[in-house]
């Protein structure tokens, strides 16, 4: 049988580094595409046109790259909440089955 175990501050500390590495991905890929569009305006006719194309591109990768690590971080947070949720149910349920004692005709 397969055990799944995991730790919910663990899951949080995880879904908090995808929110940090995704914030500083942002923050560095626009800090890139500002000092690529000081070019633009030296570049003209197809150059410009094919740079124009090629930013359309990298601002439609770039929001999936950040919806996908968002969702990533979502989905880590809330399986670690749902894990100790199920945990805490499972130890509410059991805890009096274990703690009862039975007095068995012996």
């Amino acid at each position: 049988m397969a055990v799944s175990q995991t730790d919910l501050d663990l899951m949080q500390l995880t879904a908090k580094k995808f929110d940090d590495i995704n914030a500083s991905l942002d923050g560095m890929l626009r800090s890139l595409l500002s000092e690529l569009e000081g070019l633009q305006s030296q570049w003209t006719g197809a150059g410009g046109r094919s740079f124009g194309q090629v930013k359309q591109q990298w601002a439609a990768s770039q929001r999936e790259i950040h919806r996908n690590l968002s969702e990533t971080a979502d989905a880590v947070r809330t399986a670690g909440v749902s894990y100790s949720a199920t945990d805490t149910d499972v130890a509410g349920r059991m805890g009096p089955i274990g703690n009862n004692t039975h007095d068995l005709p012996i």
